[in-house]
């Protein structure tokens, strides 16, 4: 089994919904809300309540704040269990948008026009300036999948971030880019949301996608 779990609610997550918030701008140092928090703390106790043949054995995790967090708010609740082996990694990093970081579409649309046209033209592959496109997310997360592959570990949890989950996606059940688009138009996985996919014989199967039950009662 391989799980994805995108971080619990950001205060970027938050400041978003509010036209009159200031985005932070350091993606790497975003930490949790208290909401994130909760959230956190209730995909710990799914994890908590797996049976033994499903719990991960082996944690994979982004290098971001808000991810980290995640994953120390969920690991403690697991009770008795032991905690799975436990990796931090670089490469599962957020998508990191140069000097367009943390701006609303609203605002690249004014700011910067001729950006926004070409990200509008060609979303995946667009790279905005000093940043890196969609598909660069991608390519490092094929190296990523490679070793996972390679580990002895067979019950993977990655803690990350949407857009990592969009491409696990793609590069486990070996998407289109069309049909990756349309995914993305349907609905990003949301904040503490779990995608899984059963694996056999070299082949993923995907389970579940976005999935937000546990998370009842957090809001």
């Amino acid at each position: 089994m391989v799980y994805a779990v995108r971080h619990g609610q950001s205060t970027a997550n938050a400041a978003f919904l509010d036209p009159k918030a200031v985005v932070p701008a350091d993606d790497g140092a975003i930490s949790l809300t208290e909401l994130g928090g909760r959230q956190a703390g209730a995909v710990g106790l799914w994890l908590a309540g797996l049976p033994d043949a499903e719990m991960p054995d082996m944690v994979w995790c982004s290098p971001y704040l808000r991810a980290v967090q995640t994953w120390e708010v969920a690991s403690r609740e697991l009770g008795p269990r032991p905690a799975p082996c436990y990796r931090i990694d670089s490469r599962l990093r957020d998508r990191y948008r140069g000097q367009l970081s943390h701006l609303r579409p609203a605002e690249v649309r004014e700011r910067f026009p001729e950006e926004y046209a070409k990200e509008a033209a060609d979303s995946l592959g667009y790279r905005p300036p000093d940043g890196e496109s969609f598909l660069d997310v991608a390519e490092r997360l094929r190296d990523v999948v490679t070793d996972i592959e390679a580990d002895r570990h067979r019950r993977v949890l990655i803690v990350a971030h949407d857009a990592v989950v969009l491409f696990l996606r793609m590069i486990l059940e070996k998407l289109t880019h069309a049909e990756v688009l349309t995914i993305a138009d349907g609905g990003l996985a949301g904040n503490a949301s779990v995608t899984s996919w059963h694996r056999s014989e070299g082949a993923y199967r995907l389970v579940t996608y976005d999935d937000r039950t546990h998370l009842k009662g957090t809001s």
